[in-house]
């Protein structure tokens, strides 16, 4: 642990010494729970203090942690356990009463062991095509050469705090806490609570959002002095609308566009939105990116996943020590990325390729559309048809305006036929969009 490290939650901060007493004192809870080095252990909770010191409790007795979102159902949780032999399950209340210093125990506030690059601490879930999530296998090294090749882009200094607004089982928000841990930076703690009030009373320099997130602290102009104070707004997670890009860059907000994947550890390749509001999406240290034949990105690297779990075995997916990603794109001249879709969800239109990312990059230029997603419907003339699910910033704006503006960029048959209102029990989609859900949420006729 870095000497400078620290935790801020509300109106405390937790230095360096007082949290490793708090880890000395979770430590010594946990091994009277038995757990053992190597041990899978599930937490399932939102992010809170006790969350982040449980993890590195976990780390330092070489036991591997499993973030689970909470909102997972119990069945899900348990089959998922199951599948990779995680034996025990920690949720709120338990990792309260694990992470209590007192004082009274006369603890030595021991310190956080450095680790093996191969010692594997954590497993992340990952959507597949269909069942259960992908159970990603991390080492230290993964989490380790992340942290550092994002630091060389985007610097991270002990004087610096990272404000973790994504979920921990995500590893979005696990990598904030891998870059502070190991710059010394001080890790910002939104408890529930206002994002614009925890960076103020925080003095946050950096956050990771994902574009709803930022849209909506767009809405309010007072936010906007709190947003230009980040050096660093990190923004990635599904498509992000060139209209956000554009807006955030007049306003005047440090922007990074980022492409990454749960088995890369996080990112992959990150650029700062400069002249024009574009960004040069670039390749980060330990990371190496191919165009395959085909049109496909294939990663490698010191940051790749050491395999998906199953049981106590693992497994990969790797050719010559490249992994398909399973998305589609192209790197230009410059070495700028651009990524067009995903391969698995092209379908075929009257005999044309469709991807619907195109399409649905091509809504979100247009002001007044906040998400928007496109799906096929099956038509018995042209295969499938592509229609849209659209959330508007305020009035849903009509769809002959939004056929005209579409008819600028793209030919007649990636226009959608059709266009429905967001469903409403898919408000809040979080980091990634489930496209399966949408097409559940297609009307029958």
């Amino acid at each position: 642990m870095n000497e400078h490290f620290g935790i801020f939650w509300g109106t405390r901060r937790i230095r360096r010494q007082q949290v490793a007493l708090y880890l000395a004192c979770a430590v010594k809870q946990l091994k009277g729970m038995g757990i053992k080095p190597l041990d899978r252990v599930a937490i399932c909770d939102e992010n809170n203090v006790e969350y982040v010191v449980l993890l590195l409790a976990l780390w330092q007795i070489k036991a591997v942690a499993v973030p689970i979102s909470p909102r997972w159902p119990d069945k899900t949780i348990a089959a998922y356990m199951a599948k990779i032999n995680a034996r025990h399950l920690l949720r709120c209340a338990d990792i309260k009463r694990i992470v209590c210093y007192d004082a009274r125990q006369n603890l030595e506030a021991g310190d956080y062991k450095d680790l093996g690059l191969d010692q594997e601490v954590s497993i992340i879930a990952t959507s597949g095509s269909s069942g259960l999530p992908k159970a990603v296998v991390h080492t230290w090294g993964n989490h380790f050469y992340s942290a550092q090749g994002s630091n060389e882009i985007i610097p991270l200094a002990p004087a610096d705090r990272w404000l973790l607004s994504l979920p921990l089982y995500h590893v979005s928000g696990l990598a904030v806490v891998s870059r502070c841990l190991l710059s010394g930076a001080g890790l910002v703690i939104v408890d529930e609570g206002d994002l614009i009030v925890a960076a103020k009373r925080s003095q946050a320099t950096h956050v990771s959002l994902v574009a709803t997130q930022l849209q909506k602290l767009l809405l309010e102009a007072k936010n906007l002095d709190v947003l230009r104070s980040f050096k660093c707004i990190l923004l990635g997670g599904s498509a992000i609308p060139p209209v956000l890009v554009e807006q955030s860059f007049k306003s005047g907000l440090n922007i990074y566009l980022s492409y990454g994947l749960t088995e890369m550890a996080s990112q992959v390749a990150t650029g700062k939105v400069a002249d024009g509001g574009k960004a040069c999406v670039r390749v980060l240290p330990y990371r190496q990116l191919s165009i395959s034949s085909s049109g496909e990105v294939l990663v490698k690297g010191e940051v790749l996943f050491k395999g998906y779990a199953a049981g106590d075995k693992l497994y990969s997916l790797l050719a010559d020590g490249w992994f398909s990603t399973g998305d589609m794109g192209y790197l230009d001249k410059n070495g700028c990325l651009t990524v067009t879709g995903r391969r698995d969800n092209m379908f075929i239109s009257g005999g044309e390729n469709i991807h619907p990312e195109e399409i649905e990059k091509a809504l979100l230029s247009i002001n007044g559309i906040a998400e928007a997603v496109v799906v096929p419907k099956e038509d018995k003339e042209y295969g499938h048809r592509p229609i849209a699910f659209i959330k508007f910033t305020a009035a849903p704006l009509p769809e002959d305006h939004i056929i005209r503006c579409l008819e600028t960029d793209l030919p007649r048959f990636k226009i959608p036929v059709a266009f429905f209102p967001w469903p409403q029990n898919l408000m809040d989609q979080g980091i990634k969009i489930f496209r399966q859900e949408f097409l559940k949420a297609l009307p029958h006729r």
